[in-house]
């Protein structure tokens, strides 16, 4: 598929077909990388995925401030 850059501002960017959205699983968040002057594309991993799971897990193990130390 051969596709042209578009002026966005002061910037330039593509438009992706929705069908190849749908295809790659794209959301929100891509990531960008160049390899040998190839721009590969790819959904971006949540940063904090399962992040409040974890710690709710970790605090039923080990309580935040069980003995009462901490002062608000």
């Amino acid at each position: 598929m051969k596709i042209s850059l578009v002026r966005i501002g002061n910037s330039q960017g593509i438009r992706i077909p929705a069908s190849i959205i749908k295809q790659c699983g794209f959301e929100q968040d891509l990531d960008l990388n160049v390899r040998n002057k190839a721009l590969i594309v790819t959904a971006a991993e949540a940063i904090r995925k399962d992040w409040q799971q974890t710690t709710e897990k970790e605090n039923e193990q080990t309580p935040f401030d069980e003995k009462g130390e901490w002062e608000w």
